[in-house]
């Protein structure tokens, strides 16, 4: 029994010097493989350990391997990353620079004004200081003025001429814009008028935000017309001229009668005068005709308590005669001396002003007649004929529904060049719809309302020089 205890304690003691002995060979694989200890081990598990070996050597080896090819990718990414990031600060600063200096071409265009230059030659030029003073004023408010203006008259009277000879004057601060003919162009020309663009230069991450993101609001600006993009554009640098004048600026929008079609743009730009008058942002002056948009503004209820109208009146007696005269007169340089000829006399500048009166379009086109050798008499006739046409367009030819009606309103006129409104109106009371009868009558070219002064006069001299001429049917026969 003792020797069975003795054979396991030393069985087990060779076990276990076995077992460290391999585990050295094992961390020595590479030296022990060379050594000659390597006969004093088994085979087999010299084999096996060789292929242990082998293997952790392969993992390894593949570790390294997978581990550089994990490398390049991740290199790649930082790379990309870095040049996207490059990428989006240039267009990002790039955006941002055009934006700014787009800004600033708005700002100096406020700054200088936009000075409209007339096409009107020196001899039809009629110089009108009172009025030009009086525009002047106009576009050169005070810090604290609340109201806006509409400057109206008949076409032809000199409107456009007075408004960009002031601008010019004036400069600064004052942004002119002609509202064209055609409706189509009226953003464009907006946007000429105070050097805007309408391609805004936006960052790649700006577009995809506006794509994905919905951002309303961008996208309703974008989708704005033309003009009303415009209008928000000067609003924004307005505010700046502002801050740094202590006074608002002036815009000037001529001839917004072309808009009669579109009453939607004339409440929007009256809308906007009225609200950036009483903030002293800006002020606006609506230049047009007497008719259906001068009436829309002044019926708007609170919007027309903040509106300053000024008529724009004919040329004076003098100044017409004047303006004849100068037409007339030609220059010629002899022997480096200049020398001038009037070809009219004044016998004949009394009578075209008597037929053509201080319209100046009036004057221009008699004038003319006269230059290229027409007689006053033929001149005289073509007017009468036009008058008369109008005249039977309005009804009040004999044995025509107003003919009654309109020869004591005739006769009045005639005597002093001038009727009240609710005269004229209570003449024609007994004629069904007075307000669609009082709109055909005007809309002839017979009698002129002014509203500023709730007055009726004659159309023109024209008109006038006819009914005295034809007194026996107009005046003659009235009871």
């Amino acid at each position: 029994m003792l020797a069975k205890a003795f054979n396991n304690i030393f069985s087990s003691h060779f076990r276990t010097q076995n077992l460290q002995s391999q585990l050295m060979r094992n961390s020595r694989h590479g030296i022990l493989r060379l050594s000659p200890s390597r006969s004093f081990t088994n085979s087999t598990s010299n084999s096996a350990n060789s292929t242990t070996s082998t293997k952790a050597s392969s993992k390894k080896s593949t570790f390294y391997s997978n581990l550089k090819n994990i490398k390049k990718p991740v290199a790649a990414t930082k790379l990309i990353v870095a040049g996207i990031a490059i990428f989006l600060s240039g267009d990002f600063a790039n955006a941002w620079y055009q934006n700014e200096y787009n800004k600033n071409l708005l700002k100096n265009t406020i700054e200088k004004g936009t000075q409209p230059v007339t096409d009107i030659l020196d001899n039809e030029f009629i110089p009108r200081p009172l009025l030009i003073k009086r525009f002047k004023e106009i576009l050169q408010p005070d810090k604290d003025q609340s109201f806006y203006h509409v400057i109206c008259g008949e076409k032809g009277i000199g409107k456009t001429t007075l408004a960009t000879v002031a601008s010019r004057e004036v400069g600064q601060g004052v942004i002119y814009v002609d509202v064209p003919e055609n409706f189509e162009f009226f953003g464009e020309s907006f946007g000429k008028a105070i050097n805007f663009t309408f391609k805004e230069k936006i960052s790649l991450l700006t577009r995809l935000k506006r794509k994905f993101l919905s951002e309303t609001q961008e996208k309703e600006n974008m989708n704005l017309p033309k003009w009303m993009r415009a209008k928000r554009a000067f609003e924004d640098v307005a505010q700046s001229y502002k801050v740094n004048h202590n006074k608002p600026s002036v815009i000037i929008f001529d001839n917004v009668d072309r808009l009669k079609n579109h009453p939607e743009i004339i409440d929007s730009l009256q809308d906007s005068a009225m609200k950036n008058a009483k903030q002293n942002k800006y002020i606006t002056v609506f230049i047009s005709t007497k008719g259906p948009i001068l009436e829309r503004m002044e019926s708007r209820g609170t919007l027309s308590q903040v509106l300053e109208k000024l008529e724009i009146g004919d040329l004076s007696e003098s100044e017409s005669k004047d303006y004849l005269i100068k037409k007339c007169t030609a220059e010629n340089l002899q022997f480096e001396e200049t020398t001038r000829k009037c070809m009219i006399n004044d016998d004949e500048v009394n009578k075209l002003y008597k037929l053509a009166g201080g319209r100046i379009l009036d004057l221009k086109r008699e004038v003319n007649k006269f230059l290229h050798g027409k007689i006053f008499e033929e001149t005289k006739k073509e007017v009468m004929d036009n008058v008369e046409n109008e005249v039977k367009a309005a009804h009040l030819f004999p044995n025509q529904k107003y003919y009654k009606i309109g020869k004591p309103i005739i006769k009045t006129l005639l005597n002093s060049k001038e009727m009240h409104y609710l005269d004229f109106r209570s003449a024609f009371y007994t004629i069904g719809d007075v307000e669609k009868v009082l709109e055909e009558v005007l809309a002839c070219n017979v009698f002129e309302y002014h509203p500023g002064k709730h007055i009726v006069t004659f159309k023109s001299p024209s008109v006038e020089y006819y009914f005295k001429e034809k007194s026996d049917v107009f005046i003659k026969n009235y009871v």
